[in-house]
């Protein structure tokens, strides 16, 4: 079995912007720089004779590169829910041309049993908090309300392999697809 998942990259370019934000949080597990991505699809256990397959529905997405900001900060699930956050994430802007390509992703993959249950919010994933998060979360959220993090050409997306190990996932690009 592979695990699998679609993903835009943030570009090199923008990670130290990013790198900067993660800090200062205590009890926070921070996505490491080469992983910050953001997922438009997680399949999970795939098993590996479905994966030629997979690559060839994904290969017919016809769509054009597209441009994206950093923008906003929060956490799910969101301040007064019930529930402990358990996500630090960044926002993006437009979000409609991330929507779209989801979108896209779902019709020649047919439809995500996660999205139908949740829906989905695009965003980069900056920590994830094993347990309650302190109270210093409050005052990180409130220091960075107003981040913006710069503009960026989304020009593809990859399938990525992902392996779990002891030290963290490992990530591999099994194929990329051009957005033209």
């Amino acid at each position: 079995m592979l695990r699998l998942f679609v993903a835009v990259d943030l570009p090199a370019e923008l990670r130290p912007v990013v790198v900067r934000l993660c800090q200062g949080i205590g009890g926070a597990r921070w996505t490491r720089p080469e992983q910050l991505h953001i997922t438009l699809r997680f399949l999970g256990d795939t098993p590996e004779d479905q994966l030629g397959d997979l690559c060839a529905h994904l290969r017919q997405i016809r769509m054009s590169g597209f441009q994206l900001a950093l923008r906003g900060i929060g956490v799910f699930p969101p301040p007064g829910a019930r529930k402990p956050a358990r996500v630090l994430w960044l926002g993006l802007d437009p979000p409609e041309s991330l929507q779209a390509l989801k979108l896209a992703v779902d019709e020649v993959l047919g439809p995500d049993p996660d999205t139908a249950k949740r829906g989905f919010s695009p965003h980069l994933t900056l920590a994830r908090f094993p347990t309650r998060p302190r109270h210093d979360l409050d005052a990180f959220l409130a220091e960075h309300a107003g981040f913006e993090g710069g503009r960026f050409l989304v020009d593809r997306f990859h399938l990525y392999r992902s392996t779990l190990r002891r030290e963290g996932a490992l990530h591999e690009i099994v194929e990329t697809y051009p957005l033209p």
